[in-house]
């Protein structure tokens, strides 16, 4: 990160929500830094963050984690990529998908509703693509409406976090390193 935040100089929250992620995972998470120099700021992102990982969501675990994995390669986010990738593995995802996720199209393991969130993520995503009459008709084919408005909740969610973190140069911290360990 080309910005420095030493901890010493983090709000107290900040500090405390750094302590118990060095419990949960064994080192502080290295978007928390820069999130956390305006907590209001980091509260409001991992409170849309709960939400959309909501056990309540129609938007399955490892369709929704793959789907971040996808944009944060769009985005080129190294942090999102590692994090993403490594809470698909933890939500029973296939590790070739994540593997063959950079030619999706060119790709058979996908199943239809896979490849339509990754063509609406890609659409979204990418600067002055627009979302077809063909592209909303298959949508409405394999998904409810509520499905359709939580893709586009986590697609929204996932620009935010990964364009956040490429611009600051975020870096990963080796999740997928502590996955293959498992």
């Amino acid at each position: 990160m080309w910005l420095k935040f030493e901890k010493d100089q983090l709000p107290l929250f900040t500090k405390i929500i750094l302590f118990f992620q060095r419990k949960k995972f064994g080192f502080d998470l290295n978007p928390t830094k820069a999130w956390g120099t305006i907590p209001r700021l980091m509260l409001g992102v991992n409170f849309l963050f709960k939400l959309i990982t909501s056990k309540k969501s129609g938007i399955d675990a490892c369709l929704r984690t793959l789907i971040s994995v996808k944009i944060s390669q769009i985005n080129n986010c190294e942090f999102c990529v590692d994090m993403n990738s490594y809470l698909f593995f933890e939500s029973k995802g296939e590790s070739k998908k994540i593997d063959q996720l950079k030619s999706w199209k060119e790709s058979d393991i996908y199943s239809i509703r896979e490849q339509i969130a990754l063509e609406y993520a890609e659409t979204i995503t990418i600067t002055g693509r627009n979302v077809t009459e063909d592209l909303q008709a298959r949508l409405l084919q394999h998904f409810k409406k509520k499905e359709i408005i939580e893709l586009t909740a986590i697609v929204a969610f996932q620009n935010l976090s990964s364009k956040f973190n490429s611009a600051l140069n975020i870096k990963p911290n080796g999740f997928c390193d502590i996955n293959k360990t498992k």
